[in-house]
């Protein structure tokens, strides 16, 4: 199994406004993904609690089947949709990928 994990740090305005970043359309994007991605096993996104200088804004975790089904995601067009709506909230963006051995 593959993990990809990404954070993220938003803007300062979507930072200090909470409601100028759309949970629910991002979940029902993540939602629709987990659905229709083929081999993405689950997915979840979250607002980080963390108030440290130095923490996230949010979290994306997801599991795929394999490297191929992680490759493919990458251009599919539901994760395509999915990053302009990050894109414009977003500062900086972090990535790790790794293999889990089960």
């Amino acid at each position: 199994m593959i993990r990809h994990v990404v954070l993220w740090r938003l803007a300062d305005e979507p930072r200090r406004d909470a409601s100028l970043v759309d949970m629910a359309r991002l979940h029902l994007s993540v939602a629709t993904m987990q659905a229709q991605v083929p081999g993405l096993l689950r997915a979840d996104i979250a607002r980080v609690k963390a108030e440290v200088a130095d923490a996230v804004d949010l979290a994306f975790y997801c599991e795929f089947e394999s490297w191929q089904a992680l490759h493919d995601y990458e251009d599919h067009p539901l994760h395509l949709e999915f990053r302009r709506l990050i894109g414009p909230l977003r500062t900086e963006r972090r990535v790790a990928d790794y293999e889990v051995c089960a």
